[in-house]
């Protein structure tokens, strides 16, 4: 109506499915423009690309969680070996210190994803330079002969046997004075195993050789080598110290373990 003659100016009808028909068609058409764009090949083959892309993500980030669970699995036994040996408890199954030795050569391994092939490619490179670097007629016959038969290096130079090897004791090695600062050298070739320190022995190194041999190295002030590193026999890896509860002053605490057993070094170097 107009607001000043109040005479009527427009009219409208309205029924109640108007606005029911409203919203059907609305719907309806809603529906055919959806149909539409769906029947698209492009789009089509977009969607399913994209589904088996997500599916071939999700079972490979399967296979990595897997991978990684063993690898914890791996690390856990052998980090529990080690501490055994560390805290001088003899393993009694052969079986469980030859699991932990095997393990300890991949513990540097990774899930072999994308964003680490280069990582692996570059510590294989080095590996291989370090194993080239010692002879291979040197290794065949080192690993060929018998303890008593191999020249083991004695770790420290210039020192004196203070305690000898006495397992009723729970002492299952030897203590070998030195000058403090006097370089703790590896007996034998071998990939460090253990860099590390621990409450009662301090820096520790470990060492993993041929032969089924491990060597420790205990209370030292320093240490030279990180784990996973390969050394030469008579090389560097710690300088004497008094580190740890155990350590009442400066000196080598050193270990020889063979096939699972502690054996007293001095039978086997001449010290």
């Amino acid at each position: 109506m107009d607001e000043n003659t109040f005479e009527e100016v427009k009219s409208y009808s309205y029924r109640r499915w108007y606005p029911w028909a409203a919203i059907m068609a609305i719907i309806g058409l809603s529906l055919l423009v959806v149909a539409g764009i769906l029947s698209l090949k492009p789009l089509k083959a977009l969607l399913a690309r994209s589904y088996d892309g997500q599916s071939a993500e999700l079972l490979r980030l399967r296979a990595t969680t897997l991978e990684l669970e063993e690898l914890a699995t791996a690390q856990n036994l052998m980090i529990g070996n080690l501490q055994k040996i560390i805290n001088g408890e003899v393993i009694r199954s052969s079986d469980s210190i030859a699991k932990s030795l095997a393990i300890s050569d991949s513990v540097r391994m990774v899930p072999r994803i994308e964003e680490d092939e280069r990582i692996r490619s570059e510590i294989a490179v080095e590996d291989a330079l370090a194993q080239s670097s010692v002879p291979s007629k040197v290794q065949t016959e080192s690993n060929s002969r018998p303890l008593k038969q191999l020249y083991l290096v004695p770790p420290v130079s210039g020192g004196s046997v203070s305690l000898g090897f006495d397992p009723s004791k729970q002492h299952l090695g030897i203590d070998v004075n030195a000058p403090a600062g006097t370089p703790v050298k590896s007996v034998l070739a071998g990939h460090i195993i253990y860099a590390g320190w621990t409450l009662e022995t301090g820096n520790t190194v470990g060492i993993q050789h041929s032969n089924n041999l491990i060597s420790f190295y205990k209370h030292n002030s320093a240490l030279l080598k990180q784990t996973g590193a390969y050394i030469q026999a008579g090389e560097a890896v710690a300088i004497i110290g008094n580190t740890g509860t155990l350590s009442s002053g400066p000196h080598l605490h050193f270990e020889l373990w063979s096939d699972g057993k502690p054996v007293d070094p001095v039978d086997f170097i001449d010290f």
